[in-house]
Formats: structure tokens, C-alpha cells, sequence
């Protein structure tokens, strides 16, 4: 049984949890049933503008507690739930149109990753943690698989950068994404909004909410559905890629016992079944080059290709030469619909004390993700690969935090995450494989039929202690100090086998078989990459926050932070057997060091914030060579160490009232400090082949002193969002945003493939609103002027080309909502 499915261990532990957090409103009410406190609603994000004429006061809980944005010493960026919906800003990834030096990949629920500044998603990597912290209604998650989500009905989110270790969560080392849905009411309310776009496009939002009992119970309901939008036609069978096909539902309960007690139970299904795992071949190596990017060899053939390219077995052994022409060239036999669900249950109580509150956030997460993958992108039967994962993920937060006006405010508490993980990498193999991974006239009996499996199990208990404060010495000056220890136990298992196949009675031909089966496995031709290797790793680490701010006046806050942190180690959970000794990795260390001003002009009409940071992480985990294995043994590792260096500048004003402009700058200087070992690109390895002295696909070639991959120096991003009555009854609305990032390298900063040209794209809207607010109706469009550019690329390989994975092109369509 696959425990992440049906296990009813899995379902009895959230229960017990769940039970658990209900039980300690129960007892907090009869003792705190006297206090006077009005019990809690619904908190807006955003204060209204005093006569709609200044920047709107927002307010954020990155330090757990509500306080005014331009008050927190920290470098935040929010958008408002109302906003995003307005603009159709959807998925995490659509935040980075707003946000300076923040991105996302999202092509599917796996390839999936959050990064700041450059780094912290590990995409395709499920044992590695990302650095930046994805944070839902205070529950933390750790698979980057959760930010595939379409978060829909939300208060709104918060985005900060550099490392939050002390308070918010687990390895929060580069920054976190908070997201904020919105809570039940006691005032009735229902809206329903529904838009049609191109390539039959079209979505559906729901939301109720009201009280049940008045004034103890209240519920909330929200359905959002995602349909159609496929613009990739599949040459075999006309299916069109890049669809959508996604559901949720959010049900919420608020329960009010008594004034000083709340206590939120949400409870919330996702599920996809769309063409999203197309990933269009971009290009092959066909030149073996020097260094200095001069030619080293080429192949004397009619197409040019280098010899033992995928290009050239493809045309040598089957006749057939690919296409590159990005993005209309699917040409798949073998591609299907990848499936993902995701299941939640968490409960927060919130019981006023008088002097402090208490907090406690249990939880429990899952997440089922299946990729049926045409892994030879072509219309050829030569094999399926792709990882199944299987998350559980059951976490019990407790805060105690300060209330009121007083010389310190105080946050002190604990944290457990208990998760299970399985990933199992399966290559399926079918009836041209042997013709293709071995020789010509090999048997397809050889490999047709054959599964082999790097099945990896991944269990992590982590608990945690922490406490943060902040002592106001005098009205300006204030200084912050936090620090968390975490204990954190790993335990990773992977083994190797294969299944399928048909009985090969010739000897040769099992011994080819198992040649094969030997190098996805990394095992002596013997074993036939049967195998099974573990490691366990128990350790404590500490981080640690100073946060210094001086008020000068009103309307300048300046301030500065050092801080500490680990990102916990990694497991290899797809490792081979070579490669035993590295299947938990030891963690980053992150140094970080920043400044800031925020300041507010004009009466409150602009604001004006500048963020300095310089963040340097020793043992960084990226990609090694496995040195007895170079063909199939990449893994994650120490490979020693980064720096991030720049600024970030956002600025927001309102000229007139129902006009709203912005800019943002963000520059990153990223650099690999230490990475002597770096896997050498492909294009790269015949020529240090006669350098080094070693298998051509064993060479490595240094990225020290580089800018990092997936981190452009530069990102610029501005819009204006129009808000203004035209008579007593109807508004006009309409926004216009736009972000341009500079090139950046998405494979290898010393590569001549995968690297993305400087893009701007723009996103717009117009539409019209009743001031009653009962009805909306709107033209929108994303990506305006259909740049088609890349999301990321994947290296090419003897076996395999150079793959793109799309950024979303454009689309545009019409929206309309109704509230009752």
C-alpha cells in the first residue's frame, strides 16, 4: 500500500492532532468567558485611505502581530486580496509581477519552486527543502509541490525577504511567501465571479460566509474551478497542451465560545488532471567546443550533429530528425494527463489572556502527484520517466505573544513537524528502447515492458523552541532580538529494482539487459541496479535575529538586521548505489546582513522604501557528478559557497484620488564564491576530457566567481491601477503592470545554452464597478504582448536534448461578479 493514499495511521494521527487543538479551545473558554474582548471577524489586510486621497495603510503579521507595514523593520512586499483577484494574479508565480527580486516555476505540482533573490526553490529535487518558506493560514509547508496551487479568496499576502528562521516557521533561511485566505464572517455574503478567454478558457470563483449561531459559529465556502486554455497542439493525436483542468474547494468554521476565544478549522481539497508536463525540446549539442567557446570537434554527418547526440541516434537509428521550433513542436505518442491532489485539515485557536494571547495551529497536509511523462519527446516508443510523490506532513504550532502597548513585546514558542515522503523515480521502458539506449538490431525484448524503480522514503521529525522581542528603549529607537534551536531527526531509504520484461532464455541478451539496468542504478552489472542504501542524521541548530530601527520622525524609519540561519541537509532520494554515502547532505548556514529606510511623503500621498542585504550561505546544495557513475549520477550536494548583494527600491503613490501608481528596482549581484566542481556542461566535456584525464561525462568546470543561475541582476517592475467614479452610480477600474528582468542563465552560467534574453512583459485591465459593489464586469489580459519566453531550461545530455520549460503566453478575456 502507498502510505500516502489510504493509510489509516496517516488519517488517525490528523484526528488526534486536530482533536487535540479543538480540545484546547474547550478549556480555555470556561476560564476566560468574563473578559470583555470583542471576538474577532474578519481583519481586513487593507486599511481604507484617509479620503482616498493617501497610500493605503497596510498591515502585515510577518512578526505575528498585526502592525503597519511601513512601521516593520524588515524588507515586505504585499498585495492585497482584493487586488489580486482584480488582476487575475492567480498562482504564487503571478506575485512576481509585483514583487521585486521574487519568482516562481510552476509548470507542474513537481516542477514547482520559490525563489528569492535568486534562490531557494530546488525544483525537481523532493528531499531537498526550499529556503523560501510557503506559509498558508500560518501553517508551514515543506514540499514545494504545495505552491502549485491556485489560491483563490484570499485577505491577501506578504512576501519578505532575507531569513525569518526565528519566528515564521521551518528553514525560512532566504525569506517566505505568506498567504492569507479569507476568514468566515457574521455578516451574510455571497459572490460568484466567472471569466472567458481565449483557446476556450474559462473560470469560476465562488464564496459564501455567514453565521450559523450568531455570534458563536461561522462559516465560509469557496469553489474555484479552472477550465480549458490548452495552445500547444500535439501533432500525433491534435490534444492541446498546457491546459487547465483544476478544482478546489475551502470549507472554514469559525467558532466563538466566549469574547476571548476563537478558534478557525478549515478544511480544503485541490485536485488537477491537465497537459501540463509538456516540455518542448529547445536545442542539442551539436559542436563539442573549447572553453573559450572556439570549436574543439565536430561529427561528419548530413545534419551536422555531434556524434552520440540525441539528434544523431534519433536520425541514425529510426530516421527521424527532431524539431526545435519552441513551442510548436509537440510530437508525442505516449504523453497523458499528469494527476495531483492536495488534502488539508488545520484548526487555530487564539485565546485572549488579558496581558498576552495564545496561539495554536495544528495541522495535517498531503500531496499525491502522478506524471505520465513521454520522457523521449518524441513520437518514437522509447520511454517513460517521472517521479511519484507521495507527501504527509502533520505539524503543531504553540504561541504565546504580548498584547497591549509596552516597554518589550515578547513571542515565545514551539513548533513539531512530523513528515513522510516517497518519491520514486520510474523509468518505463517500451519497444524502441533497446534500439535506442543499446544498438540497432538489439531485440525490443531486451527492455520492452521493463520498469526500473530509485524508490526513496524520506521521514523528518523536526522540534523547535523559539522566542522573539523587541524592546522599545525609547519613542524612536527600538531594537529586536529572536532565536530559535531546532532538533531535526532524517531517516532516507532508497533501493533499486526493476519489474516487468519478458523472459530472455538467451544469456547475452539478460546480460544486456541487466548492463542497462546496472547503470540506472549505479550497481555492478552482477547486481542489475538491484540495491539498497539508507542514512540517518539527528542534529540541533540554532538561528538567531538582531533587528535594530530608529524612528527619525513621523514619517522616516531607518533600520538594520543581522541574522543566522540553516537550511537542514538534503536527501538524495532518487541516489544509486555509488552513490550511498551522500544520501543526506550536511545543511546550509546563512549569513545575512541588511539595512533599510522606509519613509512616507506628501501628507501620506507617496511612500518611498530602500532595502540593502548582503546574505552569504556556506555548503550550498547543488548539483555533483558521481564520479563512477557520470552518465546517470547527478546528485545534490555541499558544493561550497554563495553570496547575494544588492538593494531593493519600491515606491507607491497616490496623485489623485482613485489613481494609484508604483515602481519597483531590485538588483542582485549573486555569486558563487566557492563552486570549483561543477558538472561541465555537455558541450564542454569532449574538450576537458583531454584536460582532465577522465570520462568525458565525469568532467567538471568551476562556476566560482559567477553570477548564479536563475538570478537576473536586475528586475524592474511598475504599474497603475485606476479606481475612480464617472456618476453617482458606476466606477471606472483598470490597471497596467509590467516587469522587465535582465538575462539570466537557466542552466549554466558558463554555458552557451539556456540562457533568457532581458523580457518585459505586461499584464492589463479595464473594466467598470457599481459603487454599491454588487456588480463587476471587466476586460483583462495577461502577457499583452504574447512575449514567449522560458520559465527555466534543462541541460541536454547524451540521451536527452536541451528542454524549455514555457512561461505562460498570452491570454485575455472577459470577467464579471456578482455580490449578494
Amino acid at each position: 500500500m502507498r502510505f500516502a493514499l489510504s493509510s489509516t495511521s496517516s488519517v488517525a494521527l490528523g484526528a488526534s492532532l486536530f482533536a487535540a487543538s479543538l480540545f484546547a479551545s474547550a478549556v480555555a473558554t470556561p476560564a476566560l468567558a468574563a473578559d470583555a474582548a470583542a471576538p474577532a471577524t474578519e481583519a481586513p489586510a487593507v486599511d481604507a485611505p484617509d479620503a482616498g486621497l493617501g497610500v493605503e495603510t497596510i498591515t502585515v503579521t510577518a512578526r505575528r502581530r498585526d502592525e503597519k507595514l511601513q512601521d516593520v523593520p524588515l524588507a515586505i512586499s504585499t498585495v492585497s486580496g482584493l487586488e489580486l483577484a482584480a488582476q487575475h494574479l492567480d498562482r504564487v508565480a503571478d506575485y512576481a509581477l509585483k514583487v521585486p527580486n521574487f519568482s516562481a516555476l510552476q509548470q507542474n505540482t513537481r516542477v514547482s519552486g520559490l525563489f528569492i533573490r535568486g534562490l531557494g526553490g530546488n525544483a525537481s529535487n523532493d528531499g531537498a527543502e526550499g529556503g523560501v518558506g510557503l506559509i498558508v493560514d500560518n501553517v508551514f509547508f515543506t514540499h514545494v509541490g504545495f505552491s502549485w496551487l491556485d489560491f483563490v479568496d484570499l485577505e491577501g499576502i506578504e512576501v519578505v525577504r532575507g531569513p525569518q528562521g526565528t519566528l515564521l516557521g521551518k528553514n525560512t533561511t532566504i525569506g517566505a511567501v505568506i498567504v492569507k485566505t479569507a476568514k468566515p464572517s457574521f455578516d451574510p455574503s455571497l459572490k460568484v465571479s466567472a471569466s472567458y478567454g481565449e483557446n476556450n478558457a474559462w473560470q469560476v470563483r465562488a464564496n459564501a460566509t455567514g453565521a450559523l449561531v450568531d455570534d458563536k459559529l461561522a462559516a465560509r465556502l469557496t469553489f474555484a474551478t479552472s477550465q480549458g486554455g490548452g495552445w500547444i497542439p500535439n501533432k500525433v493525436d491534435g490534444v492541446k497542451y498546457l491546459n487547465n483542468n483544476r478544482w478546489s474547494v475551502r470549507g472554514q468554521l469559525l467558532f466563538t465560545p466566549s469574547p476571548s476565544v476563537s478558534s478557525r478549522l478549515i478544511a480544503e481539497h485541490y485536485e488537477t488532471h491537465e497537459y501540463n508536463n509538456f516540455y518542448p525540446p529547445a536545442g542539442d549539442v551539436n559542436f563539442n567546443l573549447k572553453t573559450d567557446g572556439s570549436v574543439f570537434s565536430t561529427a561528419a554527418n548530413p545534419t551536422g550533429a555531434r556524434a552520440g547526440s540525441w539528434t544523431n541516434k534519433l536520425i541514425a537509428r529510426f530516421g527521424y530528425n527532431p524539431s526545435f521550433a519552441v513551442p510548436y513542436n509537440a510530437n508525442l505518442d505516449n504523453q497523458q494527463r499528469l494527476t495531483s491532489r492536495t488534502d488539508g485539515l488545520s484548526n487555530e485557536v487564539n485565546a485572549d489572556l488579558g496581558g498576552a494571547e495564545l496561539t495554536a495551529v495544528t495541522a495535517w497536509r498531503r500531496l499525491y502527484f502522478r506524471p505520465y511523462n513521454d520522457s523521449d519527446y518524441t513520437p518514437l516508443a522509447i520511454l517513460r520517466g517521472g517521479y511519484d510523490v507521495d507527501v504527509d506532513q502533520y505539524s503543531q504550532e504553540v504561541r504565546l505573544a504580548s498584547k497591549g502597548t509596552r516597554k518589550v513585546d515578547w513571542t515565545v514558542g514551539a513548533y513539531f513537524l512530523h513528515e513522510d515522503l516517497r518519491s520514486n523515480l520510474r523509468t518505463i521502458l517500451f519497444k524502441d528502447a533497446s534500439t535506442f539506449l543499446v544498438a540497432p538490431g538489439v531485440p525490443s525484448a531486451v527492455l520492452n515492458g521493463v520498469e526500473y524503480d530509485r524508490d526513496g522514503k524520506l521521514k523528518v521529525d523536526s522540534l523547535a523552541g523559539f522566542g522573539q522581542a523587541t524592546w522599545h528603549v525609547n519613542d524612536a529607537f527600538s531594537i529586536t532580538g529572536g532565536v530559535r534551536y531546532t532538533h531535526e531527526t532524517k531517516r532516507a531509504n532508497v533501493a533499486g529494482y526493476s519489474i516487468g520484461g519478458a523472459t530472455l532464455a538467451l544469456p547475452v541478451l539478460a546480460g544486456t539487459r541487466a548492463a542497462v539496468l546496472a547503470s540506472l542504478g549505479g550497481t555492478p552489472a552482477a547486481l542489475g541496479g538491484v540495491y539498497a542504501i539508507g542514512d540517518r542524521s539527528s542534529r540541533g541548530s540554532v538561528a538567531w535575529l538582531v533587528n535594530p530601527s530608529f524612528k527619525v520622525n513621523d514619517n522616516i524609519l531607518l533600520y538594520a538586521s543581522a541574522s543566522y540561519g540553516e537550511k537542514s541537509g538534503a536527501a538524495n532520494t532518487a541516489a544509486t548505489l555509488s552513490q550511498s554515502a551522500v544520501v543526506l547532505t550536511q545543511p546550509e548556514k546563512s549569513l545575512d546582513f541588511e539595512g533599510g529606510i522606509k519613509t512616507t511623503w506628501a501628507g501620506g500621498k507617496l511612500t518611498a522604501n530602500l532595502n540593502l542585504y548582503n546574505n552569504t550561505i556556506k555548503g550550498y546544495q547543488d548539483t555533483q557528478i558521481d564520479q563512477t557513475n557520470p552518465s546517470f549520477g547527478a546528485y545534490l550536494g555541499n558544493v561550497g559557497k554563495v553570496r547575494l548583494r544588492g538593494f531593493e527600491f519600491e515606491v507607491a503613490g497616490r496623485p489623485t484620488a482613485g489613481v494609484t501608481i508604483y515602481a519597483n528596482a531590485a538588483y542582485n549581484d549573486a555569486k558563487y564564491l566557492s563552486y570549483d566542481n561543477s558538472p561541465a556542461p555537455l558541450e564542454f566535456q569532449a574538450y576537458l576530457a583531454t584536460q582532465q584525464g577522465v570520462a568525458a561525462a565525469a568532467t567538471t568546470l568551476s562556476l566560482t566567481g559567477y553570477q548564479l543561475r536563475n538570478a537576473p541582476k536586475w528586475t524592474l517592475q511598475g504599474g497603475v491601477d485606476l479606481d475612480t467614479p464617472v456618476n453617482d452610480a458606476i466606477a471606472l477600474t483598470g490597471y497596467a503592470n509590467t516587469t522587465w528582468k535582465s538575462r539570466v542563465a537557466y542552466i549554466n552560467p558558463r554555458s552557451v545554452y539556456g540562457w533568457q534574453a532581458p523580457i518585459a512583459v505586461v499584464n492589463a485591465g479595464i473594466g467598470i464597478r457599481t459603487l454599491d459593489g454588487k456588480w463587476t464586469a471587466g476586460l483583462w489580459s495577461k502577457n499583452l504582448f504574447n512575449k514567449i519566453y522560458a520559465a527555466t531550461f534543462s541541460p541536454a545530455t547524451g540521451s536527452a536534448p536541451t528542454i524549455e520549460i514555457l512561461s505562460d503566453r498570452r491570454s485575455f478575456g472577459v470577467q464579471v461578479a456578482r455580490k449578494f
